[in-house]
């Protein structure tokens, strides 16, 4: 008898997790070890760990200006602790509105020149609760492609009408925004300044142009460029001179800060109320006073952190020049974001996971998660690598590029697979040489 509801009555609720089982497995197969599941076992500086035993010098934290071992920024994280306590136990709405929330507030909005900024509990909530927050029904949404997921998560929380644009097309954004009906005051323009899969940046300046003439919103995600960009770290906006352009920002600690949290920031004069209408800041207890401590001495650490910065331009430009030479394709860009983009997905592992067994952890970035198609390694470049670390690190990938490549000749193509879900190795397409022992 058929199923009056008409649902599979043979599916239950794990066979999502099943099935992303089963493609685990295959993976592990594969190279020896999950990507997903690496575990560093011991941070031993920012730029060096230990992995299933061995050391590693590490090229995939996002930890860009190295200031994860700061002393002035773990002092005040641990004297925060002793005078109010490990925790908030509350949201910014009940009692976990303590005062290093709003000193941090004030001086973010001066940072990044707005008159209003709002902290976050992760960076991932700051755009969830942003763009949820301020679009409802009747509003539009235009959200670059290749914008991260807690933006498109974002778009499931509200009931504005949603479109999407091709990444870094702005002939297709103008397409896009011609064909809305609504008013341009209701219209969000969303994108990433750097782009944390590729490494690439928008096109801020003809976005921000076309946004005057259109009148619509623009919001900027800084998350991977704070820091970075601008005579101060403010953000690639401010070092284009496009921050009056940019109606919302956000950002987060976790990246160049070296910590946890992020914000918002705008010049409307009422910003300040998104606090009662974004869910993930009204339900979420707040940051606890060490991460705000923290995050103010790593704030103004980052605004006088020129010198970090050209270390860290000059090692992603000798990490890029190196690459080029090695006949690896990557884009050419100022970012401190080095991604390795392959065509053949199994070279890409092979590549990834014996990287791994020499002594050098990047991000490997399979579809759907990777951007420009294919398979991405990702190399986020520190201002603490020294120079012998990235030499180093060219020499092995140089060595094992040639190996690869010679394996392949002999063994000839394997075939992998991808669904939307993730990947699909059939036991045939296991390589028979020796692998690294699998992380745990």
């Amino acid at each position: 008898m058929a199923n009056p509801t008409g649902t599979d009555e043979s599916r239950s609720i794990f066979a999502g997790i099943e099935s992303m089982g089963r493609r685990r497995r295959g993976l592990i197969g594969l190279i020896g070890a999950n990507p997903l599941e690496v575990k560093l076992q011991a941070i031993v500086s920012p730029t060096e760990g230990v992995i299933d035993g061995r050391p590693v010098k590490l090229f995939g934290t996002n930890n860009y200006l190295g200031l994860t071992f700061d002393p002035d920024i773990q002092a005040a994280a641990i004297r925060a602790i002793r005078e109010e306590g490990v925790g908030t136990t509350a949201s910014r709405v009940a009692s976990g509105n303590l005062p290093g929330h709003f000193k941090l507030e004030a001086e973010l909005a001066a940072f990044v020149h707005k008159q209003t900024a709002l902290v976050f509990s992760t960076g991932f909530q700051a755009n969830l609760g942003t763009i949820a927050g301020l679009c409802a029904a009747g509003d539009v949404v235009v959200v670059d492609e290749d914008c991260h997921a807690s933006i498109y998560d974002a778009l499931k929380l509200t009931a504005a009408r949603k479109i999407k644009f091709r990444h870094n097309d702005v002939g297709d954004l103008k397409r896009v925004l011609g064909g809305i009906a609504e008013p341009m005051s209701r219209v969000l323009v969303v994108v990433e300044s750097v782009y944390s899969s590729a490494g690439d940046l928008a096109p801020l300046a003809e976005i921000a142009a076309f946004k005057e003439a259109a009148g619509c919103n623009l919001m900027v995600d800084e998350a991977h460029s704070l820091g970075m960009y601008g005579a101060q770290g403010e953000g690639l906006a401010a070092e284009l001179g496009l921050i009056d352009k940019v109606d919302v920002m956000t950002g987060t600690f976790s990246k160049s800060f070296g910590l946890i949290g992020g914000f918002a920031a705008s010049n409307h004069p009422d910003f300040f109320c998104l606090r009662y209408t974004a869910r993930p800041f009204m339900f979420t207890a707040a940051p606890p006073p060490s991460i705000m401590a923290a995050a103010r001495v790593s704030l103004a650490k980052i605004a006088a952190a020129g010198d970090r910065r050209a270390r860290l331009w000059h090692n992603a430009g000798r990490l890029r020049a190196g690459f080029k030479a090695l006949g690896v394709r990557v884009l050419d860009v100022r970012s401190p974001v080095v991604s390795a983009f392959f065509d053949d997905l199994t070279e890409c592992y092979q590549v990834w996971s014996r990287l791994l067994a020499a002594g050098f952890y990047a991000n490997l970035l399979m579809p759907p998660a990777s951007s420009h198609g294919g398979c991405i390694i990702r190399f986020s470049v520190c201002s603490e690598h020294r120079g012998e670390d990235i030499e180093a690190l060219l020499a092995a990938l140089g060595a094992i590029l040639g190996d690869v490549a010679e394996r392949e000749k002999t063994e000839g193509e394997r075939q992998v697979h991808f669904s939307p879900l993730g990947v699909v190795v059939p036991e045939n397409a296991r390589p028979a040489a020796a692998k690294p022992s699998p992380v745990p």
